[in-house]
């Protein structure tokens, strides 16, 4: 606080202020939602937050006095509303409530803090909106990788030693679901961040300042909470694993390895910091999976985000994505998998294989697919759900829907295996799926079918479950019917025809007469409340009534709180058995929906295999084909990895070059991904990673112009890639000077080819023509070019993929479409045509002058005149304008081509052959 109550209120404090300071003392950096009565209140600070986030009155306790306390409160009945509205500001709150029955209390009320809940750790339903993951993540940077873990840097790549970095270490947890897994490998916090939907991220207080700064800057929706470094302490952190999960050792979970202390380091900080906000061990917590990194495909954060794999390039989640065109799966775990599969593809080549067989099965049997994802529809969020019950916090309407889809999951596992295919990858998953029969009847049995939302409501358990219980409820019920009785009787007693029994939670129950009868009242009646039209009475037969059913209403109500209490903890004992039925069910709903999915569109059984090939016939992008009111245009992609290495693609802007590549990549992605994918046939060499550099962009909070970003992005592609790597880039080299763009363009492109190198699989989009002439000289690289058809003036863009190179981009055409004034096109016309034409006399020389009376002149009559000293370093270098674009030949060479043109094969002879090839040699400077 800014100032002390105490200070502000002249010294004085009112015992349940001193109530809450404390309590906020213990949790200062959280927003405290103080209980009292059927409000959470806020105070000082926290109130004026609460006002300016959640859009709630500010008002003041003790408005009169000279320091008024602000103060801000909910209704606890909409806490799910305003809960969701702070953290969605990244706000942690805790909830505090009241402990004990203010009945009963002897002066103040105790309460206490009983959960405390962070962006990135909500479990409750109405905080979660969709079925996707919600994780909390904890990175441990490689520079504070422990020493154990440095000392087995001897295994980094070559790349990794130059740059002095270690791996880092990263967990994740969805406290909704329980799902908890960790790893290590030189990753990115962004990488992870645009991997994975994290709203959280935990790091040690002593991370580096500047690393903190940046990372705000650069994940501003992202809250980043600095925590104990003890907790990332190696040895710390894995007996705070061993304690959870009551082991001895961490092998079960593939972490007892010395070099992987840095997956430890992030798990055991990422449980701490979950238990310390619950307040108990995370029971929903039940196992920990080491992500291996040779067991997927990686993609980092520019891939994901060039492929608009989760998000388009406008931020959007919905339209536009890959995960929203290929989702048809009927679960929430379902769809949580397909999120995985596509941030993390397989690679090994017998799980592949059995997930497209088995997909491709699944097709043929339409009938045995409809009657199993019909069985699926009815299965809830078996993670989510399991999770609470864990925890303690389902309620008994969730615990229903639990039971009702625990039901469906036996349905299911017998369903697979009643129509006998024996082998299919379904029907080994549910002869692995647990026997939750027993957990489903026991809360069918417990519970009545419309239980209510929240325990308190009443009414949960259904008859017969306990007798005591019954008694209770019929005691309450026959004395109610006593009651109507009762003032039937009591009417006919007095001659009071209005008289009625009421009840309030002041008064209790009593008898009502309006003031028009108050003269027939008799003695015994006691008065207990007057009111303007009426007065209310008690008798010795109404307490002795009133006091059956309180004491029977509250005897059932703690009898039904231990009979549900205890159900919930017998369903929260079989958590891991129920998580072991998701992942069955999350596995079979994908394997399914990937079979719906290749019917609905026409997609075609990938072969995977370990060689270098990528062979795609007729493929097609996944959602632009969606999203088209056209037919889409499909291009063969054909790589062998030697002869076939390099794709060149040139063509013009809008030709479909970006679409292609995109579509390229998306394709492998898919089809490691277990899926089908859109093409007539393809055959793919199984990638260990896919890269892609797409688009112009700056990074202006980091201080990078667009062309750093674009050499950054291709730095980091050209130090990791691989042999098996799938590369895809768009433009390299656009974003300085023509000459550093080309001269980059042209020696990336020999440095993907190497021999000595690793030669991934690329596809690389350029406007530079002049790298066509590489064919002839570098072994892999083959041109191909976007197809177009020049008619009457006009272009028509085929989107059609041929073998051979373009020479033109067609800019001034698409600057046409954009809508660029039309005398500014004329004058562009005009230039590239003296560009041109210079460049056929060779080349701009000193003094050499655009005419600028052909066309509109620039403004102030300004002419465009080649730079003299720059004309003299042209003719220097033997380098002159081409077109549009600078050539690297020398004009000897271009001569010599010209002359290779205009020769006629048809009437040559041998000798002239001979001699004619002599004298072009001696034209052509020595190397």
């Amino acid at each position: 606080m800014a100032e002390s109550p105490q200070r502000q209120r002249g010294g004085k404090l009112t015992p349940m202020l001193a109530q809450y300071l404390e309590l906020k003392s213990q949790h200062p950096d959280a927003v405290l939602l103080f209980r009292m009565g059927d409000f959470y209140e806020t105070f000082f600070e926290d109130a004026e937050l609460l006002s300016r986030v959640a859009g709630v009155t500010l008002t003041s306790r003790d408005a009169r006095s000279e320091h008024p306390v602000p103060l801000a409160g909910v209704p606890y009945h909409a806490l799910d509303t305003y809960l969701h509205r702070l953290l969605g500001h990244g706000l942690t709150v805790a909830i505090c409530e009241q402990v004990e029955d203010p009945a009963l209390a002897k002066g103040l009320v105790k309460r206490e803090v009983v959960e405390i809940i962070s962006p990135g750790t909500a479990t409750a339903p109405e905080l979660l909106g969709e079925a996707s993951s919600v994780y909390c993540l904890a990175y441990l940077p490689a520079t504070a990788a422990p020493a154990a873990q440095a000392r087995k840097a001897s295994k980094a790549t070559t790349a990794q030693k130059a740059r002095g970095t270690t791996v880092a270490g990263w967990a994740l947890l969805d406290a909704s679901t329980g799902e908890f897994r960790c790893g290590q490998e030189e990753v990115a916090l962004r990488d992870l961040c645009e991997r994975y939907p994290v709203r959280e991220v935990i790091i040690g207080e002593n991370t580096a300042a500047e690393d903190l700064r940046q990372w705000r800057k650069a994940l501003p929706e992202l809250v980043i909470n600095p925590v104990s470094a003890t907790w990332f302490h190696p040895a710390f952190a894995a007996r705070t694993l061993q304690d959870h999960f009551q082991v001895k050792q961490l092998t079960a979970f593939g972490l007892a390895e010395e070099d992987r202390s840095a997956a430890v380091a992030a798990a055991g900080a990422l449980l701490r910091y979950l238990g310390s906000l619950n307040l108990a061990r995370p029971a929903q917590v039940a196992t920990l999976r080491f992500a291996a990194r040779e067991d997927r495909l990686l993609l980092d954060e520019e891939t994901l985000r060039n492929l608009e794999v989760f998000r388009t390039f406008r931020g959007e989640t919905k339209t536009g994505t890959l995960v929203h065109h290929v989702d048809t799966t009927c679960t929430a775990m379902g769809r949580r998998l397909l999120e995985r599969r596509l941030a993390e593809p397989l690679t090994e080549i017998a799980e592949l294989k059995r997930w497209h067989e088995g997909v491709a099965a699944a097709i043929t049997a339409r009938d045995w697919r409809t009657e199993l994802r019909g069985i699926l529809d009815e299965i809830g969020d078996l993670d989510r759900l399991a999770a609470r019950a864990a925890s303690g916090r389902i309620g008994p309407a969730q615990l229903v829907r639990l039971g009702r889809s625990l039901t469906a999951v036996v349905r299911f596992g017998a369903a697979v295996l009643a129509d006998g295919r024996g082998g299919h990858p379904l029907c080994d998953w549910a002869t692995e799926l647990p026997d939750l029969a027993a957990v489903a009847s026991g809360i069918a049995e417990g519970l009545q079918d419309e239980a209510p939302a929240k325990l308190r409501q009443g009414g949960v358990m259904r008859p017969g479950v306990d007798n005591e219980l019954d008694q209770c409820r019929n005691i309450a019920a026959d004395t109610k019917g006593f009651l109507a009785g009762l003032q039937n009787q009591e009417r006919a007693a007095t001659g009071i025809s209005t008289l009625k029994i009421g009840y309030n939670k002041v008064f209790g129950y009593y008898f009502e007469v309006t003031n028009k009868h108050l003269d027939k009242v008799p003695e015994h009646y006691v008065q207990k409340q007057t009111l303007v039209n009426a007065c209310r009475y008690h008798t010795d037969q109404l307490k002795e009534a009133e006091d059956k059913i309180l004491a029977a209403e509250e005897r059932a109500e703690e009898l039904e709180k231990r009979l549900y209490t205890e159900l919930v903890a017998a369903v929260g004992e079989k958590v891991a058995e129920i998580y072991a039925a998701s992942r069955l069910c999350a596995s079979s709903d994908l394997l399914l929906a990937f079979a719906t999915l290749a019917e609905q569109r026409n997609y075609c059984q990938p072969e995977c295999d370990d060689g270098l090939g990528l062979h795609i016939l007729q493929g097609r992008h996944p959602v632009i084909e969606q999203l088209l009111d056209s037919d889409f245009i499909p291009n063969d992609t054909l790589f062998d990895g030697e002869q076939n290495q390099l794709l060149l693609l040139t063509g013009p802007n809008m030709g479909g070059k970006s679409t292609y590549l995109r579509q390229v990549a998306l394709i492998v992605l898919l089809a490691q991904a277990g899926s089908f994918v859109p093409a007539t046939s393809a055959r793919v060499g199984v990638a260990d990673r896919i890269f892609t550099r797409v688009g112009a962009s700056d990074n202006l909070a980091r201080g990078e112009s667009t062309f750093y970003t674009e050499m950054s992005e291709t730095a980091h592609i050209l130090h990791q890639m691989s042999r098996r790597s799938l590369v895809v880039l768009d433009e390299i080299g656009r974003g300085t000077s023509t000459y550093d763009g080309l001269s980059l363009a042209w020696a990336i492109t020999e440095y993907l080819v190497d021999s000595r190198g690793p030669r991934p699989r690329t596809v690389f989009a350029t406007h530079y023509h002049e790298l066509t002439e590489l064919e002839a000289s570098l072994a892999g690289l083959i041109n191909l070019k976007m197809a177009v058809r020049e008619w009457e003036g006009k272009i028509i863009f085929l989107h059609a993929v041929k073998a051979g190179r373009s020479d033109k981009s067609y800019g001034i055409h698409v600057a046409r479409l954009a809508g660029i004034p039309a005398a500014v096109l004329r004058r562009a016309e005009v230039i590239l045509s003296q560009l041109t034409l210079a460049d056929r006399r060779g080349g701009l020389g000193s003094g050499t002058e655009l005419d600028p009376g052909t066309a509109s002149a620039p403004a102030g009559g300004a002419s465009l005149a080649a730079d003299t000293d720059l004309a003299r370093e042209v003719r220097k270098a033997g380098v002159g304008l081409g077109g549009q674009q600078l050539s690297l030949f020398s004009d000897g060479e271009r001569d010599a081509l010209d002359a290779l043109r205009d020769l006629d094969l048809d009437r040559i002879s041998p000798v002239d052959a001979f001699m004619w090839l002599v004298k072009i040699r001696s034209q052509l400077p020595d190397k």
